[in-house]
């Protein structure tokens, strides 16, 4: 990977629906040039996939949080499959280093929604919520 790599990642990421003559335009190389340097990317497993950015509090998601989870148990297989089985909130799950285990980062519609989340979670972990006041960027 190299310097124009680069770069044509850091257009995808702001907009992956970008157009490759837009991109050879802006990194001074041949359209098929563009796609080739994609493909290889892709190849590569550098680039993992195309998604959407939904703004969710447009969707009627209010309460977006962060809740960093920390296990009772070494096994954590009931609470991953708790975890799935609510992935519809769920945006992001992550596994941390720290004092705690995982971090979640998900959007509820309401204060009990995210509530009965919680209650349901307290089987499976201790956690720590933190709610999203703004976003910055």
């Amino acid at each position: 990977m190299d310097k124009t790599d680069s770069e044509i990642l850091k257009l995808l990421n702001r907009d992956s629906r970008i157009k490759k003559n837009k991109i050879a335009e802006l990194v001074h190389l041949t359209p098929p040039a563009v796609a080739t340097r994609i493909e290889n990317l892709e190849n590569d497993g550098i680039i993992k996939k195309y998604t959407v950015e939904v703004d969710t509090a447009k969707m009627g998601y209010s309460h977006q949080v962060f809740i960093q989870t920390q296990m009772e148990y070494y096994s954590h297989e009931k609470y991953l499959k708790f975890i799935h089985k609510k992935r519809n909130f769920i945006r992001h799950h992550f596994r941390i280093s720290g004092q705690m285990n995982y971090m979640i980062q998900a959007a509820f519609h309401s204060s009990s929604e995210l509530n009965d989340f919680l209650e349901e979670l307290n089987a499976y972990a201790n956690y720590q919520v933190l709610e999203v006041i703004s976003e910055l960027i």
